[in-house]
């Protein structure tokens, strides 16, 4: 995913504010899923609407976590079943409370799963989707994407369990996204990175600014399928 030096102009959207529990009112005694199993794993060349259709060829228990992309290696709790998101940012989930974690620090709760099963930033912090540059929506995007293992976006976004382990001792001594100052982003994501490539030079991650961290949400936005989205707004963001 290319990041533009120039003004870009972005689209907001305001999203249906219907919400449905994805299979809400089961129940599981399961402790961990069973693997979704994908047959053509996402390359530079797959389109948000492949991957959206992926998302409509798994059953109406599976759920995507997506922020610039797929995001892989989140944990979750889902009622009583405790997963992770796969390399698709596809998770399969029994019912609600929807908590989601970065290793153990707790990023935030859904009491309901989206209507489209599509669970963006903003969705995770409750934070209305049009709010791609909302502060906390950014720190929250800047981690995720400065954690992709390959460093290209375009193909996924993969948080390896090296990347989370140092992460989660990163942010032990704070509770929320929201009590994180930008300062402090920067600060963890700058000390993730050196720790890894202290650990081995050939690390590819790639820190990404606040800027760049909503135009690539806002673009993943943008390619929402229709029916979740009601366009309303035109916003400009000067790099």
């Amino acid at each position: 995913m290319q990041f533009h030096t120039l003004k870009l102009t972005l689209l907001s959207f305001v999203v249906a504010t219907t919400f449905v529990g994805c299979g809400e009112g089961s129940s599981s005694s399961s402790k961990s899923s069973s693997p979704i199993k994908v047959q053509t794993p996402l390359t530079a060349s797959t389109t948000y609407k492949e991957l959206f259709h992926l998302l409509d060829t798994q059953t109406k228990k599976t759920g995507l976590v997506i922020d610039a992309h797929g995001v892989e290696g989140l944990r979750l709790t889902c009622n009583t079943l405790e997963t992770a998101t796969t390399q698709h940012g596809l998770f399969k989930c029994n019912g609600t409370p929807l908590t989601i974690y970065l290793g153990n620090f707790k990023v935030g709760t859904l009491s309901q799963i989206p209507k489209d099963r599509i669970i963006y930033t903003q969705d995770i912090l409750n934070i209305p989707r049009a709010a791609t540059v909302h502060p906390d929506v950014t720190k929250l995007s800047m981690i995720l994407q400065s954690l992709d293992e390959d460093a290209d976006l375009s193909n996924g976004i993969d948080i390896t369990t090296q990347s989370m382990d140092i992460l989660d001792k990163e942010l032990e001594n704070f509770t929320s996204i929201h009590q994180l100052t930008l300062d402090d982003t920067n600060q963890i994501i700058d000390n993730v990175i050196a720790e890894r490539k202290a650990n081995n030079p050939d690390v590819k991650l790639h820190k990404v600014s606040k800027k760049e961290a909503q135009i690539n949400l806002t673009e993943a936005l943008a390619n929402t399928p229709v029916k979740s989205i009601n366009i309303s707004a035109l916003h400009s963001i000067s790099l």
